[in-house]
């Protein structure tokens, strides 16, 4: 077996403790640096060309392998379709572009979202179906959104993915489970109860907990996205269907009726043409770390995210040029980045999923606060697009967190250990004063790579302002600009800090004596969600809306039917492994 053919075995993971902030810090189950994996990434593209190829019928192809389903890909959604299509009786070849298996899955908390789940069954949760479709419908699609039409204002085609998502979730959770091919169980909160979704507080959300599941670490006990992946990795291995790492989907394979019959993979030994008999399936992630995807289809302006190297939207340009209909392309899972961290390199190790600290608030270039900075992260993101018609410019494009050393001992996330090092993105300030113009500076230090964007003349005295009334919530209890503290989710995100004496143990007011910190914030993803449009199979579909025969998209490299929304912590895993499962059961029916 040559060297680019590597096969992944799990390695061990030191349990971090069980604080949800932790829990987003995930080990990737190897040893590889981030920086040596997009090394290891780049050089296994340099010089590709992506594409299709067309041959006139497969026996006229002269094939170097041949299998009945290809799966592209090794996160969540493909390995799932690969547990689905190798427990039909399948032969399944699954090759990764990258060094070790796992995708973005491997380095993600783990957790899935999957209404109406076999835990909160047991629990006697109830989570009606047509309730669970107005709940998605209302946030994926808020535009649009009719509570009194059969379909929520959405189209059919919608409609019917969200209802295959409810009616499909629950029994694939049951039977990744049951198979032995990855255990799960319920999320729970730090106070005991099940993690609540990201809009719980919404009238029409009627299961607004439980939702949420997590893979099990294989002592009982919840795990990590790691977990995951290591336990769909051995069960495909024991079907005789490893992970083939550093080894890329070049091009898909038609013959002359347009059906797609194989795939080109490309490794250190050059291109081999893969024969598959039942179906081609990707799930290799969205376009994050394509800046030139990312300028023209993104809504948000975004330097990069937390999704791996390798997510660089390959799939994108072939299902172009196979003649595939695109959807969702404006869209991501949106999260908070450290500024510097992501400029310095595109696939940071997470995102600023919480904003740690009590006596801290985010403001933007004008001292103003902006929203509950502790609700949930693809919604403060949005915020960096507000645009100012008069200005002519994104108000909001960073934001500027600030913060006292009661913030600090409080903790959190972005909060170091008391009396550590400071992170060189951290900006201190002993006073006021002194920490606007070191904001200022550090700006204009960036100025290479952002552009010119330097604070308002007005930002001090507003932030001034801003504080003051902030110290006053704090006391009272109540945050009269944006309820910080008192959404569901506020309170499973963040564990109150035993230093925190207030009504409301979110808020403390900023210190009057300094020092001061600030670190810059920009948007960026988790990971795209836009893509070839698909049946509720997973089938690709062309731009007339027909399926393109033996061709699947699963997880980021589809067309989402989530829009916009973020139902709840696993938002994306929930529909990925139940649309993988999907595909790999179609394509082997």
């Amino acid at each position: 077996m040559c060297r680019c053919r590597t096969i992944w075995k799990e390695q061990a993971m030191t349990k971090h403790t069980m604080d949800i902030e932790d829990e987003a810090q995930t080990a990737t189950g190897s040893r590889i640096s981030r920086r040596n994996f997009f090394k290891a990434a780049a050089a296994g593209t340099s010089g590709v060309a992506l594409g299709v190829v067309t041959v006139g019928s497969a026996a006229a192809q002269d094939w170097n392998e041949e299998t009945e389903v290809v799966v592209v890909g090794s996160g969540g959604a493909a390995l799932a379709a690969a547990v689905a299509a190798l427990r039909n009786g399948a032969k399944v070849n699954i090759y990764e572009k990258g060094p070790v298996p796992g995708g973005t899955t491997g380095k993600s908390g783990g957790a899935f979202w999957v209404p109406n789940n076999p835990y909160m069954q047991e629990m006697g949760l109830e989570d009606p179906r047509d309730d669970a479709i107005r709940y998605m419908a209302r946030l994926a699609y808020p535009h649009l959104y009719r509570e009194d039409d059969a379909q929520f204002g959405m189209s059919q085609h919608t409609y019917d993915l969200l209802a295959a998502f409810y009616d499909n979730g629950a029994r694939v959770t049951r039977t990744l489970s049951e198979s032995g091919a990855m255990g799960s169980l319920m999320a729970i909160s730090w106070d005991g109860e099940p993690a609540p979704d990201y809009f719980a507080h919404l009238p029409e959300n009627k299961a607004p907990n439980g939702r949420t599941v997590n893979p099990s670490d294989g002592e009982g006990g919840s795990g990590y996205g790691a977990h995951m992946i290591g336990q769909l990795a051995a069960f495909c291995e024991a079907q005789g269907a490893p992970v083939i790492t550093e080894s890329q989907v070049t091009k898909i394979v038609l013959d002359d009726d347009r059906n797609v019959i194989g795939v080109e993979v490309t490794d250190y030994d050059g291109a081999r043409m893969i024969r598959a008999t039942k179906g081609v399936i990707f799930g290799t992630g969205g376009f994050t770390q394509n800046a030139e995807m990312r300028d023209n289809y993104l809504r948000v302006p975004v330097f990069g995210g937390c999704a791996v190297p390798t997510n660089q939207g390959d799939l994108v340009n072939m299902a172009i040029e196979i003649g595939a209909k695109l959807g969702n392309m404006n869209e991501a899972w949106h999260q908070q980045e450290v500024l510097e961290e992501v400029l310095e390199f595109s696939s940071v190790p997470s995102g600023t999923w919480f904003l740690g600290g009590d006596s801290m608030i985010a403001v933007n270039k004008y001292g103003h606060r902006l929203y509950d900075e502790k609700f949930v992260y693809n919604e403060r993101t949005r915020t960096h697009l507000t645009w100012d018609a008069v200005k002519g410019e994104y108000t909001n494009l960073y934001q500027f967190m600030i913060f006292d050393d009661h913030a600090i001992e409080y903790g959190g996330m972005l909060m170091p250990p008391p009396g550590a090092e400071m992170p060189s993105y951290i900006i201190k300030g002993e006073t006021l004063e002194e920490l606007a113009a070191n904001i200022d500076a550090r700006l204009a230090s960036l100025n290479d790579r952002i552009g010119h964007h330097r604070l308002a003349d007005t930002f001090l005295d507003t932030l001034k302002g801003t504080i003051e009334r902030f110290n006053g919530f704090a006391e009272t209890g109540k945050d009269l600009d944006f309820n910080r503290g008192e959404q569901p989710i506020d309170k499973h995100f963040h564990k109150p800090g035993a230093n925190n004496d207030k009504p409301n143990p979110w808020m403390y007011p900023i210190t009057g004596s300094g020092p001061y910190y600030a670190i810059i914030l920009s948007a960026g993803t988790l990971d795209t969600k836009g893509g070839p449009v698909t049946t509720a199979d997973g089938q690709v579909v062309d731009v007339n809306d027909r399926p393109i025969n033996g061709l699947y998209a699963v997880g980021n490299c589809m067309a989402s039917p989530t829009g916009q929304a973020y139902f709840g912590a696993g938002g994306t895993l929930g529909p990925a492994l139940t649309f993988g499962f999907m595909a790999g059961e179609h394509a082997t029916s």
